[in-house]
């Protein structure tokens, strides 16, 4: 998604450096444009606030199939624009063979969108779970991460085996990731099996408020901690800590004031020989932690 221009994919070849962009169709509706997935064909998935669009690599070009704003099953108001989440918006996607499973706000229910730009009604979700903003997958169990009608104090995730078998074990949870195929949800107690609640041995144990952790055979070794503004990473048994900088930024509502602001982590990705490289918030700057 692109502020103040024309949202678009963009291909960036890593053999010989050339970037291409696929300009996405226009959308009259507010909604996020958050998620790219892959499919089991090739094809790039991403989602427009009321369509998915599929970049077909053989052809590159980019086909869209179309939501409707009026959904079967919708809660009652869903299209109400008196209320402050009106909408039913795709919120998330994930990848489902050669489709996607797409999550709508004020919709109780995952919908599948085929290659062939089919629809069909999926898995049904508990309250609270609607227009949900994560989906992760493990074997044959899909992860659920609570709506944004949720209670903001909710920190809840569901195991989702199929439409009529639920795995309904409430997990305190702070963040979803796949650690090498599996789910692992960070909780106030530490990183446990999404969809088990079972403890997971790690060298490091994040802090409760990180949101982009990383994984090497299964453990954990690399987390953003937000509430501290480190980078700490695990190497056998030692832990090395990065303390990240801080800038001068105005004021919320443009006052003129000047505060500080943390240079917050919003990816990361590992390289060889444990270094790190880490997406700074303001979206322009790729840093590299490297390791020793």
């Amino acid at each position: 998604m692109e502020i103040g221009g024309k949202s678009s994919l963009h291909r960036y070849d890593l053999a010989t450096g050339q970037q291409f962009q696929y300009p996405l169709p226009d959308s009259d509706y507010n909604g996020l444009v958050t998620t790219t997935v892959i499919t089991s064909d090739g094809a790039v998935w991403v989602n427009l606030p009321y369509a998915v669009a599929r970049w077909d690599p053989i052809r590159e070009t980019i086909t869209t199939t179309s939501i409707p704003a009026d959904a079967e099953g919708q809660l009652a108001g869903a299209v109400d624009t008196t209320q402050p989440l009106a909408g039913t918006w795709i919120s998330t996607l994930i990848a489902d063979g050669d489709g996607v499973l797409i999550g709508r706000l004020n919709v109780p229910y995952l919908q599948r969108v085929s290659g062939d730009g089919t629809t069909a009604r999926a898995f049904d979700l508990p309250n609270g779970y609607e227009g949900t903003k994560r989906i992760a997958r493990t074997g044959s169990t899909l992860i659920v991460a609570p709506g944004w009608l949720s209670d903001e104090s909710a920190t809840d995730v569901i195991a989702i085996a199929s439409s009529t078998t639920k795995h309904t074990d409430i997990i305190p949870l702070n963040g979803l990731f796949d650690l090498g195929g599996t789910i692992a949800a960070l909780t106030q107690n530490g990183l446990v099996k999404a969809d088990t609640g079972e403890r997971l041995s790690t060298v490091l144990t994040p802090d409760p408020s990180a949101h982009a952790l990383l994984a090497q055979t299964g453990e954990a070794e690399v987390a953003y901690s937000p509430s501290r503004h480190t980078l700490e990473r695990a190497v056998g048994t030692e832990v090395a800590t990065l303390q990240l900088n801080s800038r001068t930024a105005p004021a919320a509502g443009g006052t003129g004031t000047a505060v500080k602001a943390w240079e917050g982590v919003t990816a990361l990705a590992q390289g060889p020989d444990a270094t790190v490289f880490a997406l700074r918030a303001n979206g322009t700057e790729l840093c590299e932690w490297a390791s020793g």
